[in-house]
């Protein structure tokens, strides 16, 4: 399974979508419920404030090509 698809997989389960509002109140990340405080770029940062995905997670589903 490619990454995209397991991303959606993850997004489709109720959890990470309840998770949500109370993961961007706490700083969390609504996937691997991490804190989620360290962001290597803006874009990053606000990649986390729409999606609630912390580094760690977007490294691994959105892998940048070398």
């Amino acid at each position: 399974m490619n990454r995209l698809q397991e991303l959606i997989d993850v997004l489709a389960q109720t959890d990470p979508v309840a998770r949500n509002p109370n993961a961007k109140a706490h700083h969390m990340c609504k996937i691997c419920n991490q804190p989620a405080t360290f962001f290597r770029t803006a874009r990053a940062e606000m990649e986390y404030r729409i999606s609630a995905i912390c580094q760690s997670c977007q490294d691994y589903f959105f892998p940048v090509e070398q």
